[in-house]
């Protein structure tokens, strides 16, 4: 059994209980696929060399591990490093714990939704979640969804971000200009207003690879625009079809 989980951890899933519960055995294994802490025994999965072992190796892992080793800082810290979404099975002390956040959402941006609201209102904890992964200003305070540099940073990774900005900022030219130049369906969160302006909705695709995607989002007002339709279609002759 040594051999086999030395060449593929998950291997652990076949041994005896006795096997499951050798410390030499389950930490060959773990070392190989953390994941295979699942299968080690309940003493071994609170065994700490052990968990660090396996999140090193698989950061989920953490799922595993007794509460009081998710509620150890190291452990946590080599997990989340490995793989930010691991921050979900840490405990409550460390979800608020800015080094643990900080660590998790620069490896996993949408990782803020497990952070403690102290920490989703953090600036810099926010800009890097956002800018490793813009859809996570979803999780970050209602005043830093109306804060420029966070949402212009989100939209500038992930377009579609623009969801979560503030009825301000989606009104804002630069923010959606940004937005819909990242990803073309952006401009279906823009406000009302700059829906319907012609020259900002035929400015703003204008450097985009997605103009058809991006004009169907335009205003009824403007599709019953004969200008802005030749424009339009002048622009992009695939939007004729759309």
């Amino acid at each position: 059994m040594l051999a086999a989980v030395q060449q593929n951890g998950y291997e652990l899933r076949y041994a005896s209980a006795e096997l499951k519960a050798d410390r030499e055995v389950v930490l060959a294994a773990v070392q190989q696929y953390g994941y295979a802490l699942c299968y080690a025994s309940a003493e071994l999965q609170a065994d700490r060399d052990v968990a660090l072992a396996a999140v090193q190796q698989y950061g989920y892992a953490l799922c595993y591990p007794s509460a009081e080793l998710r509620a150890d800082r190291e452990v946590v810290l080599a997990a989340v490093r490995q793989n930010g979404d691991a921050l979900d099975y840490a405990s409550a002390e460390l979800k608020a714990d800015r080094e643990v956040v900080l660590a998790a959402v620069q490896q996993y941006g949408h990782a803020l939704c497990y952070a403690s609201a102290e920490l989703r209102a953090d600036r810099e904890v926010v800009l890097a979640a956002v800018r490793q992964d813009g859809g996570a200003v979803e999780y970050a305070s209602a005043e830093l969804q109306a804060d420029r540099k966070v949402v212009l940073a989100a939209v500038q990774q992930y377009g579609c971000a623009l969801e979560y900005a503030s009825a301000e900022l989606r009104a804002d030219r630069k923010v959606v200009r940004a937005a819909v130049q990242q990803d073309g369906d952006a401009l279906e969160y823009a406000s009302a207003k700059l829906r319907a302006d012609r020259d900002f909705v035929l400015a703003a695709v204008q450097p985009s690879r997605f103009g058809v995607c991006t004009l169907r989002y335009a205003s009824a007002e403007l599709w019953a625009d004969r200008d802005f339709v030749l424009a339009a279609v002048q622009q992009d002759g695939g939007v004729a079809g759309a």
